[in-house]
């Protein structure tokens, strides 16, 4: 056995977010800190991470896990500039450099990508790709050759992958926390539960529209059901004008809002819930944007794994998670929608097959084969060093 090697994981939205793709980098980080102990182990991020929060969260246990920030202090101009939207890309352009000048430090370092680019001086990289970002220069092609290895969340990422980066990409499925014992189907509610970042633009899961095809359902005639909308909140001007309009809707009318909710108690929502709704990528133009389709479906893959079951658009990541007619429905349009939880609303019996078959097909999604797959990836890289000394 050689010298310890410093293994360093960076995001530059942990710190700041708190979704999947921040689950998946902690879930890695407590991966590699579990199958090589040996090697020391850091979060990277451009902001200060909140390690109490972040467990709380997210379900995530980052001991003996380092937290590292580029930019422990930002000052006034940067924290500016990543408010305002104009300023983004040179922000982003800021915070990628920022990333580059650390990751000499580490033998291994594995770059989560996406919309801002990743690069690594490091001896060995990976880039753990949410979403493959165009490549606008050459520069940027040839930073992405620094990296030896593509882990990708979904074949959905994979063929984007592909396709915008001309790479082949391992596929390692996101994480989900599976409850300790089988659902009880006899304590569900009539419940409709969407879980997902209050964020406006760029990957919105439409709170919005989910809100009024609800309320349409109702003035239609359902009676006795909720919507419940729960999700961590950005804090820009656009969210919170984003979620200022979901309240208005809201108000009045059977649709509760939940804002940053501790795991635990976004563990009983989903419990409680009979249906689950998502909506992300609704009326999007693919080619053109294809990053705001679901990459995959962490939520939807939680709250399967909890008895709801799933009511989800038939695009992107969803379709490998939900199988229409078989552990779950698929839409394409609101009416498809609507009329799917009209059906399932009156029919105890389809939910309870749905539900059964839907915490059945989870198990596919669980913490410990998400490590095992992701050591796996990884392995051949941590031999390549090791050996090298």
């Amino acid at each position: 056995m050689g010298r310890p090697l410093k293994i360093g994981l960076y995001s530059p939205y942990f710190g700041s977010a708190l979704g999947g793709g921040e689950k998946y980098l902690g879930v890695a980080a407590e991966a590699v800190r579990d199958g090589f102990p040996e090697h020391a182990v850091d979060i990277v991020s451009p902001r200060p991470a909140d390690r109490a929060l972040y467990e709380k969260t997210l379900n995530l246990d980052l001991s003996g896990i380092g937290l590292v920030a580029t930019n422990p202090r930002p000052g006034a101009i940067r924290r500016a500039a990543a408010r305002a939207r104009i300023l983004r890309p040179l922000r982003n352009r800021a915070v990628a450099r920022q990333a580059h000048g650390f990751t000499a430090r580490y033998d291994l370092f594995l770059a989560m990508a996406y919309v801002i680019q990743v690069s690594s001086a490091a001896r060995a990289s990976a880039v753990l790709c949410q979403f493959p970002y165009p490549l606008e220069s050459e520069a940027e092609r040839r930073a992405l050759e620094q990296f030896q290895l593509v882990i990708c969340q979904s074949e959905y990422v994979r063929g984007w992958t592909r396709k915008r980066w001309g790479r082949e990409a391992a596929v390692v499925n996101p994480p989900i926390d599976l409850p300790a014992a089988a659902p009880d189907l006899a304590t569900k509610r009539p419940i409709i539960l969407s879980v997902g970042r209050f964020v406006a633009g760029g990957h919105n899961k439409r709170h919005d529209l989910l809100a009024r095809a609800f309320v349409e359902l109702c003035a239609a005639g359902l009676s006795e059901w909720e919507l419940h909308l729960a999700g961590t909140v950005h804090h820009d001007r656009a969210s919170r004008d984003y979620l200022d309009r979901i309240r208005a809707l809201a108000r009045g009318r059977p649709i509760r809002i939940h804002e940053n909710l501790p795991h635990a108690e976004l563990d009983r929502l989903y419990e409680a819930a009979s249906l689950y709704w998502h909506a992300a990528g609704y009326g999007v133009d693919e080619e053109a944007h294809p990053e705001a389709l679901e990459h995959f479906g962490m939520a939807t893959a939680e709250a399967m794994a909890r008895g709801a079951v799933p009511v989800v658009i038939a695009r992107g990541g969803q379709l490998e998670v939900v199988r229409d007619g078989v552990d779950g429905r698929t839409w394409t349009d609101l009416e498809g929608l609507q009329r799917i939880t009209r059906e399932l609303a009156a029919d105890p019996g389809a939910r309870q097959r749905l539900a059964q078959a839907a915490t059945a097909s989870s198990a596919r999604w669980s913490r410990s084969a998400f490590k095992r797959n992701l050591l796996a990836a990884l392995a051949p890289l941590l031999e390549q060093l090791e050996a090298a000394g």
